[in-house]
């Protein structure tokens, strides 16, 4: 009768077969409820005919960058696939079995109704329900409980009595308007993605992953027989549970495609012969069964913040676990388990000593995260065992982090952007006072932003005092130096700089909230990552960037969403960023001067330790990469005897970033313009080292450098004594027209070397910002303390 099937007769077979309810009592078309024919066909005609259904939830994919997925996120274990992924065979199994003739009929099948009728009086009772009677009834029922929609679900549902009968004659209405719709294909494909077919499994393809751990598009014969058996009833024929019931089943569905013709019955029975073997498989359903379980929670709390994927947190959430998302992040699977590998090597997961580390590394002047690793295993519940935890050590607190630890001398890197901001340069003279000379508020130029009091600060083993250059004050991260210069700078400058720079603490707060001596030396909480991006800005060339997890995000259709890029904002010159870098470049004369750079490659950075080497630090960076690593004691806090900046969290820095580095070309430091490029006023330093005063200020003047010339002398085994022995900007680097070399003169040849008649040669010890290496212990041998 095809599509021409009349409403009338789709009204009284209907009728009939809806007289047959649970108890199996018949109520007589005519008369039905003590309607008329006539009346009964109008109440058929009023029915509406529309049907709209709400979009199947399925799951959403957490990928690497690689494309492997890390986490699946669903409410309902479900992949919407199209009908070409779904193996023919499985598509012939389901229709032989619930409606073997799906393509003759226009959404209602009469003869189908009439067999039900006749072998249901003759005690077997049948359904009638076509493909398209199911999948409309399926629908009503998915959507209206989607919607929170009680009654219209019991209505969808409705089985006895008069509410049994309406519901059969509205999706009767449905199916034949549905049929004009969609074409026949079209609804076989959302019938095969939407039915349960039992273990959690909702659709085909899940099915297929679940039972035999393989595409829909991939299932034999035999499987698909099996899968195709449990959409009537999926609980019944469970094959982890009942085996015999599932391959009884399966054979049923077997013998009905060799009864319908759509397999002989040499297949028929080679696939009965074939025993059940699955293949169990789970998706990796939420976070703590992915690959990371802390990225995961990280992307999640990240995705729950982007407006581009919903006006408000519910609506966010609801397209995260049900909008079928391809969810594309910047993460390297291989690349971060190298990273936490690392860091256990120097840390074990659950060391004796209860040391915590963790790393983050980003790029610069796009935000994208590298790495994010820890030294625990992922806690599912309230573990008291150390090195075990669901808290990510690496994030912000609204990110499933930490409420962050404290940074230490890392804080300094702040102080010496803003100086170079107001003008200072890597010569200038800083007096560093006595230990415990006491700074007010308002010598500090605190009071204009409401800082009072006052504080103490002292230094560790080192006791520096009196001048030095900053860059000398820097490498050597002298307490009472830093403080001196907020002092020149203003301390709220310096705190301003680091809100500009991207620094807050791991709670949300304004870094620098609980007072100057945070400011100064790092006392308040921030997470590695937040510490790792500030630091960027620098490498950036002043762009400062929002780390971003996520790159690319489209659904099932292709639709695209907006995401953040980074909200990348050019906050500081780009002279400034590369004078503050040329500075920070000494810590490896300095404090680090025992770490190393990370394979050879041009790098700066800071150490910092807290007080009584609680939490220790490095933070630094390359052109190409940015990190920070923090060792500490997390809960609670505990001194490290011992423990500095340079002992084990430089070392493990300087691995990390040469790990994150692999593959990428060498580059030097220099003035990056705002749109990324290289400044056209970038010249290449001269070689002036053993030459005149004279001499050297002329070549360098000629090159278009400005030049000082430092007032101390420098030990140099093989320059006589007044010649030029190292200086400021190395021979070779490539740096901004009227940048100011510092040279940095030779005390002379030891008689002992001069007796020897040695070639005079360059072999003075110095670093990249002109400071010749101090002898004063570096970070591994005295603390930088917060206070």
């Amino acid at each position: 009768m095809g599509n021409a099937f009349s409403l009338l007769g789709a009204f009284v077979a209907l009728s009939m077969v809806a007289g047959l309810l649970g108890a199996g009592i018949f109520v007589p078309v005519v008369g039905l409820a003590g309607l008329t024919a006539k009346e009964a066909i109008g109440t058929f005609d009023s029915l509406p005919a529309e049907f709209t259904a709400s979009p199947m939830a399925q799951q959403s994919e957490i990928l690497a960058k690689d494309g492997t997925v890390l986490a699946t996120l669903y409410e309902e274990n479900r992949t919407v696939v199209p009908l070409d992924k779904i193996a023919p065979i499985m598509q012939d199994a389901q229709i032989a079995i619930e409606d073997d003739r799906f393509y003759e009929h226009g959404g209602v099948d009469a003869r189908g109704i009439a067999r039900a009728l006749f072998q249901t009086l003759q005690g077997d009772k049948q359904g009638a329900s076509t493909i398209t009677q199911q999948y409309v009834k399926q629908t009503r029922v998915y959507t209206a409980l989607k919607e929170e929609d009680d009654q219209a679900a019991e209505a969808a549902q409705a089985r006895g009595g008069i509410p049994g009968i309406v519901r059969k004659l509205q999706e009767a209405k449905y199916s034949i308007a549905l049929e004009e719709k969609l074409s026949k294909k079209q609804i076989l494909e959302g019938y095969l993605n939407l039915i349960y077919y039992g273990a959690g499994a909702y659709g085909v393809e899940a099915a297929a992953m679940r039972y035999f751990g393989v595409s829909a598009a991939d299932l034999s014969l035999p499987q698909a027989a099996m899968i195709a058996g449990m959409a009537q009833r999926p609980g019944a024929t469970d094959p982890f549970q009942y085996p015999d019931r599932a391959k009884a089943r399966r054979d049923d569905v077997l013998q009905r495609m060799r009864d319908t013709g759509k397999i002989s019955t040499q297949r028929m029975r080679q696939a009965m012969r074939t025993s059940i073997e699955l293949n169990p498989t789970r998706g990796q359903a939420s976070c703590p069964a992915s690959k990371d379980p802390y990225f995961c929670d990280f992307v999640k709390a990240w995705l729950m913040e982007q407006p581009g994927l919903g006006d408000t947190p519910a609506e966010r959430e609801k397209r995260i676990y049900r909008g079928g998302l391809k969810i594309e992040t910047t993460y390297d699977l291989a690349l971060n388990e190298q990273v936490k590998k690392t860091l256990e090597q120097r840390l074990p997961v659950g060391n004796r000593a209860g040391r915590g580390t963790a790393a983050a590394v980003v790029e610069p002047g796009t935000g994208h995260i590298v790495a994010l690793a820890q030294n625990t295993d992922y806690a599912t519940g309230q573990s008291k065992e150390f090195g075990k935890t669901s808290v990510n050590w690496t994030v912000d607190q609204r990110y499933g982090g930490s409420a962050g630890f404290q940074i230490g001398s890392t804080a300094k890197m702040f102080a010496v952007v803003t100086a170079m901001e107001k003008g200072l340069s890597a010569g200038t003279n800083v007096y560093a006072p006595a230990d415990g000379t006491r700074f007010s508020a308002g010598r500090l130029g605190g009071t204009e932003c409401g800082y009072t009091g006052s504080f103490a600060p002292s230094n560790a083993e080192s006791r520096e005092q009196g001048n030095m250059t900053l860059a000398h004050a820097a490498a050597m991260s002298v307490n009472t130096a830093f403080v001196q210069l907020a002092s020149m700078v203003g301390v709220c400058n310096e705190r301003a700089t680091m809100k500009k720079m991207g620094l807050h603490t791991a709670t949300g707060g304004e870094y620098g909230e609980s007072g100057m001596a945070a400011v100064i030396l790092g006392a308040d909480n921030a997470s590695p990552l937040t510490v790792a991006s500030a630091y960027a800005t620098l490498a950036a060339g002043g762009k400062r960037c929002d780390p971003v997890p996520v790159t690319k995000i489209t659904d099932f259709n292709g639709q695209g969403f907006k995401v953040s890029d980074g909200n990348c904002e050019q906050v500081l010159d780009p002279n400034v960023a590369y004078r503050a870098t040329r500075i920070l470049t000494g810590v490896w004369e300095g404090t680090g001067r025992n770490v190393g750079r990370p394979d050879g490659r041009a790098a700066a950075g800071k150490t910092g330790t807290t007080d009584r080497s609680m939490q220790t630090w490095f933070a630094g960076f390359t052109p190409q990469r940015a990190g920070a690593v923090w060792v500490g004691t997390p809960d609670p806090p505990r001194p490290m005897p011992g423990v500095y900046g340079a002992t084990y969290a430089g070392p493990l820095w300087r691995d990390v970033i040469a790990a994150t580095s692999k593959g990428l070309p060498r580059e030097q430091f220099r003035v990056i313009s705002a749109d990324g490029n290289s400044s056209s006023d970038q010249i290449e330093v001269p070689n002036v080292i053993g030459r005149s005063e004279n001499s050297a200020t002329r070549r360098l003047q000629e090159a278009g450098f400005k030049v000082n010339v430092a007032s101390r002398k420098v030990r140099a085994n093989t320059i006589p004594w007044g010649r030029v022995a190292d200086t400021s900007l190395e021979a070779g680097e490539i740096a901004p027209k009227g940048e100011t070399v510092t040279l940095y003169l030779s005390r002379g040849i030891p008689a002992a070397q001069q007796a020897n008649n040695r070639t005079p040669r360059s072999t003075a010890t110095r670093n990249s910002t002109g400071t010749p290496s101090p002898s004063s212990p570096d970070d591994s041998a005295s603390p930088s303390p917060t206070n």
